[in-house]
C-alpha cells in the first residue's frame, strides 16, 4: 500500500509539473504573439535597469503627465489624452511592469515609482513645468514626486485619488498572482487587473487587449497591492503643504461620508486647492465622465499660464461642460 501511495503521489507531482510547464509555455508564447501583433503606441525609454513606455501627443507648455491607477496602462487615458492634447502636450506612461513597460525591481512602492518617474522625465527630455494627473492609487507616486521634486511640478489633478489614511486591505490572492500568472492560469480564467478593454476608448482598446494578461503586469499589480501600506506610509512621511494648484476630482456616485472626508482632506494639501464632486460617475471617472477630468486639467493649465483664481476656474469648468451635474468646493 505504501509503495502504491508513493507511486500515485509521484505520478500526481509529475503531472502537475508537466501541466505547469505547458501552462508557462502557453503564457509565454501567447504573450509574445500579442505584443508582436500590437506594438506600443509610444516609445520605450531606458532608465536604470529597465525601460518605461511613454506616449506623448500634442504640443505646448506645460506638459501634462497622466498616471494610471492600479493595474492600468496608458490605454486607460484614451478618452482624456486626445482632448488634452488639443491645448497642450499630454503624456501618459506605464509604471514598471504595467502595459508595455519592462518589469522593475521589487518592492513596487510609491517612492520607487516616483524615483523612476524622475528618471523617465530626465531620459526622455521632458523639461519645464508639469501638471501631474493621477487616478486612484496612481496618486501615491505622484504625491511623493510632488514632495521630493517640487521644483518640477506646477499643478496636481487628483482623480478619485487614494488617501494615505484609508483602509488598505490586501487580498490573500495577491501573493499567489506571480505563480498563477506565469503558468497561464489567470489568462485561462480571464482574470486581469485594471478596467476591461471594452470600457476603454475604441482608439486604445487594442493596446489594452495586447497587454492585459502579461505576466509582468499582473506581477507588478500584485506587488503594488502587497506593498500598498508601505506606499501609504511613504506618502504620509513626505506630505507637506503645497503652494501649487491642487484640483481634486471626486466620484460622487456610491461615495460614503468617510471617503468624501478623505477626498476633501486632499484639497487641503494646498491653499490653492479646490474640489469637483461628480454626480454621474463612480470610481472610474476618466471612463465614465472624462470631460470632467479634461476640464480639471484645462483649469490647472490655465492657472499656470495666467493669474487665475483656482476656485473660480473650477466653478467655470464645472458649469461649462457638466451641465449642473457636479459641484465644487474650495479650500482657501
Amino acid at each position: 500500500m505504501w509503495r502504491w501511495t508513493k507511486r500515485t503521489l509521484f505520478g500526481i507531482a509529475i503531472a502537475l509539473v508537466g501541466a505547469a510547464l505547458i501552462g508557462a509555455l502557453y503564457q509565454w508564447a501567447t504573450t509574445r504573439k500579442e505584443l508582436a501583433a500590437t506594438p506600443p503606441p509610444g516609445r520605450l525609454v531606458a532608465i536604470e535597469g529597465h525601460r518605461l513606455h511613454l506616449w506623448c501627443t500634442g504640443d505646448g507648455e506645460p506638459t501634462v503627465l497622466l498616471e494610471t491607477g492600479l493595474g492600468g496602462s496608458t490605454a486607460d487615458w484614451g478618452f482624456v489624452q486626445p482632448n488634452v492634447a488639443q491645448f497642450t502636450r499630454a503624456c501618459s506612461y506605464d509604471r514598471a511592469g504595467m502595459g508595455y513597460s519592462d518589469p522593475g525591481a521589487s518592492p513596487r512602492t510609491a517612492q520607487r515609482s516616483a524615483r523612476e518617474l524622475a528618471q523617465l522625465l530626465d531620459r526622455s527630455g521632458i523639461t519645464g513645468q508639469l501638471v501631474l494627473v493621477a487616478a486612484s492609487i496612481g496618486a501615491f507616486p505622484v504625491r511623493v514626486f510632488a514632495s521630493d521634486y517640487g521644483d518640477r511640478v506646477a499643478a496636481l489633478v487628483l482623480v478619485d485619488a487614494s488617501h494615505e489614511n484609508q483602509e488598505h486591505a490586501i487580498p490573500a490572492l495577491a501573493r499567489f498572482v506571480p505563480i498563477l500568472s506565469s503558468i497561464g492560469i489567470l489568462r485561462l480564467a480571464g482574470i486581469s487587473f485594471g478596467p476591461p478593454p471594452a470600457a476603454l476608448a475604441p482608439s486604445t482598446r487594442e493596446f489594452a487587449e495586447a497587454t492585459r494578461f502579461r505576466t509582468t503586469g499582473q506581477r507588478a499589480t500584485a506587488d503594488e497591492i502587497v506593498h500598498v501600506r508601505e506606499s501609504a506610509a511613504q506618502v504620509l512621511a513626505t506630505r507637506r503643504n503645497l503652494s501649487i494648484p491642487v484640483i481634486v476630482v471626486t466620484a460622487g456616485r456610491g461615495a460614503d461620508a468617510t471617503w468624501l472626508d478623505l477626498q476633501h482632506d486632499l484639497v487641503a494639501l494646498s491653499h490653492r486647492g479646490c474640489q469637483i464632486i461628480t454626480k454621474q460617475s463612480g470610481h472610474a471617472i476618466l471612463l465614465e465622465e472624462p470631460a470632467v477630468v479634461v476640464n480639471a486639467i484645462r483649469t490647472a493649465v490655465h492657472a499656470i499660464r495666467g493669474p487665475h483664481d483656482i476656485s473660480a476656474q473650477c466653478e467655470l469648468s464645472d458649469r461649462s461642460d457638466d451641465d449642473g451635474k457636479s459641484h465644487t468646493n474650495s479650500a482657501r
